[in-house]
């Protein structure tokens, strides 16, 4: 379970760049949000330090000097007057940011969803692309305003120390080099916290994911049945205890250097500068008197105040660094140049007529084996196709090359003769209707789910209802309260529907049903029905695609029987191919499945057996 953490390291250079790219995202999400947050650490500083540090400064030592109560009353009305009109800003501003704060995030998760969308399959099938996008999203709302709220405090403590030190010089120097002890101590140990706090965050990151995992397998239907059938809810507890295990030694192991790290900080902070600020200050007021009892009053207000704003200029930088670690994910995933990218300037497909497979292969990420090797197919318009094998055959593989969620490492994949990586991505995909073993449904209405998209028209609705009674699962949905309309699960909806597995399989496969594609691939599309349902499912198929092109796979090769042309892979090769009466007649490897299957659902004259 445990990960070593890789310790990233960035230069001064990046982690400017890392925080400009981040407030650049804001500034494209609402062009106002960091000015009105900056005019508002402008006000902050500004009243600050006029009614904490000024004020009293002043009050004590005009009174000490003789000057009019009414001249003191006007000083002290216009700096609440001040104090009033930021208050009433602040309101305004509290309410823009709750407003528009949202928006921001909404902005970069888009950002990061398209990317999502857009990058190649096979990059969620790498564990260390998929984590740098599981950190981005997870980071992406708190680092955000962190990055924001980091520039404001800038401003404020610039503003507010720049002021203070104003004062103070006219005073005593000196009490501006004690201030000074705490941003040293900041500066020399305070990247070596940044690097424990990141480290720690990292791991405990992996554990949270871990824990959350655990939490979810207690209450998602998926795996209800085995929770409560087997001991499996044991090895979860185990899991579970583990992760925190694991957790606490994280805790053990940086929890004390960060603990003694602020330890010191404290101890220099409260006791060297506030305390030896405090005897100074005291000594030249009462013993040497040359110190006024206002200044000594804004030295003792002001001294630990402008030592933590010290403090913090030097933190400024460390923070700038360490948020510039989580950046770093979300830069790399925003970055990322997919090998598919999407080119709009590139030729349309046209009508389908010819899908050629030439001397085909791939080889999956860190895998020696390739998963395909030396296929070569052809598929003419209007045929129908059937793909048959054992598991990890590389029938699934075949389809996503098909699809071009994959590029072959070797071979060509050829549409109407001509390479389909020169095609526009999207025109390409827009010609395939597909349904996988895999299947999704997601929590959205039975409607949305067949058409795949939102704001249908009565249209629409028409095709829903006519695929939804070819793929057989209309009589349940018109039996329920608001029909195609209803919810799937009820995740966001109490009065949404759990279906079964069966009735599932039969609403992603009405998407074929409802649409127009040319070319129709079926992935093991019937694995949940029963070889009945099969075959009344892919009669009902076969004639709403008629016409079409239809590429399917199966394990059970009842279907086969209605293929114009059966392929047979095994070992990533293509073992046989023929109609399904020539492979029956070479008395092969496809004729032993088919005879081992013949008993379990349909005979030699495709009669379906009980």
């Amino acid at each position: 379970m445990k990960q070593k953490q890789a310790k990233k390291k960035t230069d001064w250079r990046r982690t400017w760049q890392n925080n400009r790219y981040m407030l650049g995202l804001i500034h494209k999400a609402h062009p106002w949000i960091i000015p009105v947050s900056l005019f508002s650490a402008v006000l902050g500083a500004s009243s600050a330090f006029l009614t904490r540090t000024y004020l009293l400064s002043y009050v004590l030592n005009a009174m000490q000097e003789g000057k009019s109560l009414k001249k003191i009353l006007i000083t002290v009305g216009c700096i609440f007057g001040f104090a009033v009109l930021c208050e009433v800003y602040w309101v305004f501003q509290s309410y823009f940011m709750s407003l528009k704060s949202p928006l921001v995030v909404a902005y970069i998760q888009k950002r990061l969803q398209h990317k999502a969308r857009t990058v190649e399959l096979a990059c969620f099938e790498d564990p260390a692309f998929y984590d740098t996008y599981i950190k981005a999203a997870d980071e992406v709302s708190n680092r955000t305003w962190q990055v924001l709220n980091n520039l404001s405090n800038v401003v404020w403590v610039v503003i507010n120390t720049g002021a203070t030190i104003t004062l103070m010089m006219t005073i005593d120097f000196v009490f501006i080099l004690i201030a000074l002890l705490l941003l040293c101590y900041t500066l020399l140990i305070g990247k070596k916290r940044n690097r424990l706090k990141f480290e720690k965050h990292q791991v405990n990151k992996i554990c949270d994911r871990q824990k959350e995992y655990v939490r979810r397998t207690f209450y998602l239907s998926d795996f209800s049945k085995e929770m409560r059938l087997t001991e499996m809810w044991k090895v979860m507890f185990r899991q579970m205890s583990a992760s925190i295990k694991e957790q606490k030694a994280n805790y053990d192991k940086y929890g004390y250097p960060l603990m003694w790290i602020a330890y010191l900080s404290d101890v220099i902070g409260d006791i060297v500068v506030y305390f030896g600020a405090i005897l100074l200050a005291a000594y030249k007021t009462l013993i040497k008197k040359n110190m006024l009892l206002g200044d000594c009053f804004v030295v003792i207000n002001s001294v630990t105040n402008l030592a933590y704003n010290f403090n913090y200029v030097g933190d400024v930088f460390l923070r700038l660094d360490e948020n510039s670690l989580y950046i770093d994910n979300l830069r790399a995933f925003l970055d990322y140049e997919s090998k598919m990218p999407e080119d709009p300037l590139a030729p349309e497909t046209g009508a389908f007529e010819t899908l050629e497979l030439k001397q085909v292969g791939y080889t999956y990420k860190d895998q020696d084996k390739p998963a395909l090797e030396g296929v070569d197919l052809s598929i003419s318009k209007g045929q129908r196709i059937a793909i048959v094998g054992h598991n990890g055959a590389g029938k699934s593989t075949l389809i996503k090359l098909i699809l071009r969620l994959y590029d072959p490492t070797e071979g060509t994949v050829l549409y109407n003769g001509r390479d389909i990586r020169d095609y526009r991505l999207s025109n390409y995909r827009s010609r395939f209707g597909s349904v996988f073993q895999d299947y999704r449904l997601f929590a959205v209405s039975v409607a949305e789910n067949v058409m795949l998209r939102s704001h249908l028209t009565e249209e629409d609705r028409t095709r829903v209802s006519n695929a939804l009674e070819k793929s057989g699962i209309a009589g349940k949905i018109n039996g329920l309260e608001r029909g195609m309309d209803t919810n799937v699960t009820r995740e966001f909806d109490e009065q949404g529907v759990m279906f079964s597995g069966g009735e599932a399989q039969k609403i992603s496969i009405a998407r074929i049903f409802a649409g127009e594609q040319e070319i129709v691939l079926l992935d093991e599309p019937t694995s949940a029905l029963d070889p009945i349902a099969e075959q009344e499912m892919y009669n009902n198929m076969f004639a709403a695609c008629e016409g079409k092109t239809v590429i399917f796979i199966s394990h059970r090769l009842s279907c086969a029987t209605m293929a114009d042309r059966v392929y047979l892979f095994e070992n990533g090769k293509i073992a046989e191919a023929g109609t399904h009466s020539e492979l029956l007649a070479m008395n092969g490897k496809y004729a032993d499945m088919w005879h081992k299957q013949a008993d379990t659902y349909t005979d030699m004259s495709g009669e379906v057996k009980a």
